[in-house]
C-alpha cells in the first residue's frame, strides 16, 4: 500500500509545482500585458483630452486678448488683470489634472506655481517641451509623449491665433502618467495577492488533477502486478479517451494475448504430453515385438526352421515399420522447424498433377481401382518446393487408394481461376466424430493394423502450411472422401 502512495504524493507534489509555476507565471505576465495595454490605451485617452483642453483655453484666452491685433501675450494685454488670471489658471489646472503653462513669441513661460501667477523670463526646459512650443508656434498641435527622469510625461500645445489667424502665442498642457492617475508598474499589493490567489488555485487543480491521474494510473500499477504474478485474467477497466485510456486498452489487449498465449501453452504442453505418450505407445509395440522374438531364437524355445523364418520375418517387418515411424517422425520435426528451408521455384500445377498421376496409377493398378485424372489445357503457374508438393499429393492418393475398395474410383482433378486440386475416392470414408482429428499425429480413422503410421496427413499439413495452401476435406461414410487444396493466387 505504500508503495502505491508514493506515486501519487509524488505526482500531486509534481501537479502543484507545475500549475503553481505556471499560474504565476501567467499572473505575472498578464499583470505586465494588463499594464502595458492599459497604458496604450490611457496615453490615446488622455492626448485627446489634453489636446481638446488646450483648444479650449486656447480659444477661450483669443477672446481674452484685446485688441487683437496686440502682437504677444504679456500681463498688461489681458482684459483680466493679474489677480483674475490667477483663479483662472488654478481652475483650468485642477479641473484638467496638468499643468497649463502661456509661453509668448519672446517664449516667456506664464504659468500657475505653488499658487501663484509667475513669468519666467526665458527658462531652462527640456527638450521634449522646447519641441512642442516650437510646433505650436508654426501652428501645429503637437502632442508629444517623453521618458525623463523614469516618468512617461505627456505635453500638448495649441496656438493661440487673432483674428487674422496670426500666432500670438501658445498655450502648453503637461503632466505625468502618474499625475493623471495611472500607475505604470503593477501594484505590488495586487500582484501579492494575485499570485497568492494563483498559488491556492494550483493547490487545488493539483489536488484535483492528481487525483484524476493517478487513480487509472494506479489501476494500470496494480494491473501490472497482476500480469508480473501470472494472473492474466484481470483487466484495467480504465475507460477513458485519451492517453492513458490508449495504454489501459493496450494492457487489456496484452493480458488477452497473455491469457490465449498460456492457453495455448497448456494446449500445447498437453499436445506434447499425448504426443511422447503416443510415441511410446507405437515405438513399445515393436520394440517388445522383436525383443521378444530374439529372446524366444536365444533361449532355443523356437528351434525348427519354419518358425525360425516365420520370427526373422516378423522382425524384419517390425524393423521396417519401426524405421518407417522414425522417418516419418524426423519428416515431420523438420517442416515443423522454423530453420529447414524449402526449395522454392517457379513450376506448373498442371505438370505436378500428372506427375503425381503416374506414380498413383501404379498403386491403383496392383489394387484394381480406376484411376482418372482430368488434366486441364491451361497452365498453373506456382512457387514452391516441387518434391514437397509431389510428397502431399501422394500421401493423400496413398491413403485413398488404402481405403477404396477394388473396382471403383480414384480422381485427380485441377480447376478454377485461383487453383483447387481435388483428391476423391469412393471408399468407405471418415465418419463424421473423426473428420475434425484426422490432421492430428497418431491418429487413427481406421482400423488397418500397421498400415499407418498415423503421421501422414500431419506431413500433409504441414507442407501445405508452409505453401500459405487451405485444406478443405469432405466426406461421408459408406461413400468416400474428397480432399480440396486450395493454393494462393500466384
Amino acid at each position: 500500500m505504500t508503495a502505491r502512495m508514493k506515486p501519487r504524493n509524488s505526482m500531486t507534489v509534481r501537479l502543484f509545482s507545475l500549475f503553481a509555476l505556471l499560474l504565476i507565471a501567467f499572473t505575472i505576465i498578464l499583470n505586465l500585458l494588463y499594464t502595458a495595454l492599459m497604458r496604450r490605451q490611457m496615453i490615446t485617452h488622455y492626448s485627446q483630452a489634453m489636446q481638446r483642453n488646450a483648444y479650449a483655453i486656447s480659444q477661450n484666452l483669443s477672446e481674452l486678448i484685446a485688441p487683437s491685433s496686440y502682437e504677444s501675450l504679456d500681463d498688461t494685454r489681458f482684459i483680466v488683470s493679474e489677480d483674475t488670471l490667477a483663479p483662472y489658471m488654478a481652475l483650468i489646472e485642477q479641473i484638467t489634472s496638468c499643468n497649463v503653462y502661456l509661453i509668448d513669441t519672446s517664449h516667456n513661460v506664464t504659468g500657475y506655481f505653488d499658487g501663484v501667477v509667475q513669468k519666467l523670463t526665458n527658462p531652462l526646459l527640456p527638450a521634449y517641451i522646447e519641441q512642442t512650443i516650437a510646433l505650436g508656434f508654426m501652428g501645429k498641435t503637437p502632442f508629444i509623449q517623453a521618458e525623463d527622469g523614469g516618468e512617461t510625461h505627456l505635453t500638448a500645445c495649441m496656438p493661440i491665433m487673432n483674428a487674422q489667424s496670426r500666432v500670438l502665442g501658445v498655450v502648453l498642457l503637461e503632466s505625468t502618467l502618474r499625475e493623471l492617475g495611472f500607475t505604470q508598474a503593477p501594484n505590488r499589493t495586487s500582484l501579492f495577492v494575485s499570485c497568492a490567489a494563483a498559488f491556492l488555485l494550483s493547490a487545488l487543480l493539483a489536488i484535483v488533477f492528481s487525483h484524476q491521474f493517478t487513480r487509472p494510473i494506479s489501476s494500470l500499477q496494480k494491473v501490472a502486478l497482476e500480469l508480473a504474478g501470472g494472473r492474466y485474467e484481470t483487466r484495467t477497466r480504465v475507460r477513458q479517451k485519451d492517453e492513458i485510456g490508449s495504454l489501459a486498452r493496450s494492457m487489456d489487449i496484452l493480458a488477452e494475448r497473455l491469457e490465449e498465449s498460456r492457453r495455448r501453452d497448456e494446449q500445447l504442453r498437453s499436445q506434447q504430453q499425448a504426443f511422447f505418450s503416443n510415441i511410446s505407445h507405437e515405438l513399445k509395440t515393436p520394440v517388445t515385438v522383436i525383443r521378444g522374438s530374439l529372446e524366444a531364437l536365444s533361449d532355443g524355445v523356437i528351434s525348427d526352421e519354419k518358425s525360425v523364418r516365420a520370427y526373422y520375418a516378423q522382425m524384419i517387418e517390425e524393423s521396417r515399420w519401426l524405421q518407417r515411424l522414425i522417418q516419418d517422425l524426423l519428416e515431420l520435426s523438420r517442416l515443423q522447424s522454423l530453420e529447414f528451408s524449402l526449395t522454392m521455384a517457379d513450376l506448373d500445377l498442371r505438370e505436378l498433377l500428372g506427375d503425381v498421376a503416374m506414380s498413383a496409377n501404379a498403386l491403383c493398378e496392383r489394387k484394381g481401382i480406376l484411376l482418372s485424372c482430368e488434366e486441364p489445357d491451361r497452365a498453373y503457374p506456382f512457387r514452391g518446393d516441387y518434391t514437397r508438393l509431389r510428397q502431399m499429393l501422394l500421401a493423400v492418393v496413398d491413403n485413398a487408394v488404402k481405403y477404396t475398395p477394388p473396382g471403383r474410383h480414384v480422381r485427380l482433378s485441377i480447376q478454377g481461376e485461383h487453383p483447387e486440386i481435388r483428391v476423391s475416392d469412393e471408399g468407405t470414408g471418415i465418419a463424421e466424430q473423426d473428420l475434425p482429428h484426422i490432421f492430428d499425429r497418431f491418429h487413427h480413422t481406421h482400423d488397418a493394423s500397421r498400415e499407418s503410421t498415423g503421421l501422414g496427413l500431419a506431413i500433409v499439413q504441414e507442407i501445405a502450411r508452409r505453401h500459405a495452401i487451405e485444406i478443405d476435406v469432405r466426406s461421408k461414410e459408406g461413400e468416400g472422401t474428397t480432399f480440396i487444396f486450395r493454393f494462393p493466387k500466384a
